[in-house]
């Protein structure tokens, strides 16, 4: 089997895995996405991959709620990182001064190591995460002090 059908292969399973938890989660509002006020994680799956083809990593995946008008603190992931956005609006920053945007039905990367932040808007967010995680670490490291003020 050559490398570019095993990638498609994995994309599309991984298509079909955020599709499934839309359904299983339900993504269907016209108010506030969330009225809490601190960030709700939610882990929803963790399992080891095959060593034969991916030694020393699991799948993480996670459901996370993060509020309205918030600036997440800077960090990075030990994985490779998908978002899926079910509800409300969120921009990720990252270090070079890049940013993307997360809103319903889209599929956002965050690559490896990629020092990031999320900024909420008035309605905070709902997003399904999955991650291909180096197995044993943290899901995610903080910068322990900042030159910037955060929350």
């Amino acid at each position: 089997m050559n490398r570019d059908n095993s990638d498609s292969r994995s994309v599309t399973g991984l298509i079909s895995v955020l599709v499934l938890f839309q359904a299983m989660v339900g993504c269907s509002s016209n108010s506030a996405v969330t009225t809490a006020t601190t960030r709700q994680v939610d882990l929803l799956r963790q399992q080891a991959l095959a060593e034969q083809i991916a030694p020393g990593r699991e799948v993480v995946v996670t459901s996370v709620v993060n509020p309205p008008n918030k600036i997440g603190k800077w960090h990075w992931h030990p994985s490779e990182t998908f978002h899926y956005y079910l509800e409300g609006r969120v921009e990720i920053e990252f270090r070079d001064g890049t940013t993307i945007i997360g809103e319903p039905g889209r599929v956002n990367h965050v690559p490896y190591g990629a020092w990031h932040r999320a900024i909420t808007g008035d309605e905070g967010v709902r997003t399904i995460i999955f991650r291909v995680h180096q197995t044993g670490e943290p899901v995610r490291h903080l910068q322990e002090h900042s030159h910037v003020t955060e929350e």
